[in-house]
């Protein structure tokens, strides 16, 4: 048996369900394991898994426990997702080669002799390239996140929040807001027990200065921002772009060729752990920069931090070349 974690998302609220099918279930078989009292078919294709913001068609196999998002589609939308499942199951594989047109050559080399090709795993590792969604205008920045030295207000509830000043000394102008309870912010500078902040939530002043205790009792806490906080939509973009180079390169291509010549039917539990050992060897040198552990528990809690940006179509877009990359 194998465990799937299900995330739902509805009116700005999350929650998480555990469900335990057999090994190599077909997603169909966890949709309609979902549904309790059992429903008809209407209502298993009324819906549909997701991974990383790509649907799982419902023929796919669980082979190992594993976190999916869920997505109301409706009847209508769903009956034609259904029966788009139906036609590509036979025709599966063949759908998830590589669909991008071959590399532009320089015409001044089309006269110098070919090198000669000699394996097939030469052949699939030219093959394979992945293009990188277009980023919009609001999403244009490169790399990860700048750390932020956050902090969070925690006392002040029974006076509307925390009193703050002008400057640095306490005998400065006090200003007539108060910082309110729970607000989160980011620290400019700090200078003993005083603290200098610019607001990222809550009310009262944008900028100020604050202390950390009074008459002895912490009123602002630290509060470091978690991996998947820091995961905005840009570095998002940047963490799969990372992944796309990594996983392009020819030395990562013909390790991933070796192993689908081994296992040319892509199952069984030696194909999986030799598969998901390569696949570390870059997710272990990329998601330590965005804040992930480079490990599978990493690669988890990434895949959970992409939750908020599934919907995005060029997450999507970065999603399916990545696929044709690890060949999935």
């Amino acid at each position: 048996m194998v465990w799937v974690t299900v995330h739902f998302a509805a009116e700005g609220e999350r929650w998480t369900h555990d469900f335990e099918v057999p090994q190599d279930a077909q997603v169909r078989e966890l949709k309609a394991t979902m549904l309790n009292p059992p429903g008809t078919d209407e209502d298993i294709d009324s819906f549909e898994l997701r991974l990383l913001g790509r649907r799982v068609p419902d023929f796919e196999k669980i082979t190992q426990d594993c976190d999916l998002d869920f997505e109301f589609l409706g009847p209508v939308e769903g009956e034609r997702k259904a029966r788009r499942d139906k036609a590509d199951e036979p025709h599966w594989a063949a759908l998830q080669l590589p669909q991008q047109e071959p590399p532009f050559r320089d015409k001044s080399l089309m006269k110098a002799p070919m090198k000669p090709k000699t394996s097939s795993v030469e052949v699939a590792v030219e093959a394979i390239r992945a293009q990188p969604a277009k980023r919009p205008p609001h999403a244009t920045e490169k790399g990860p996140m700048s750390p932020v030295k956050r902090w969070e207000v925690i006392g002040g509830a029974d006076k509307g929040g925390i009193l703050v000043r002008e400057g640095q000394s306490t005998t400065s102008k006090q200003l007539a807001e108060r910082l309110s309870t729970g607000a989160f912010v980011e620290e400019l500078d700090l200078r003993g027990e005083r603290l200098n902040y610019k607001r990222l939530t809550g009310t009262g002043p944008e900028i100020g200065w604050v202390s950390l205790t009074v008459s002895g009792k912490e009123i602002v806490k630290p509060s470091p921002m978690s991996p998947e906080e820091m995961l905005t939509f840009s570095c998002a973009l940047s963490l799969q772009e990372e992944l796309m180079e990594g996983f392009g390169k020819p030395e990562f291509q013909k390790a991933l060729a070796k192993i689908i010549q081994e296992h040319p039917s892509k199952t069984g539990s030696e194909f999986m752990r030799k598969r998901n050992e390569l696949f570390l060897t870059v997710q272990s040198i990329v998601l330590p920069r965005y804040g992930f552990e480079g490990s599978p528990k990493g690669v988890v809690q990434m895949m959970k931090a992409f939750a908020p940006h599934g919907h995005m179509p060029e997450v999507g877009w970065n999603n399916d070349q990545l696929n044709k990359l690890l060949q999935m």
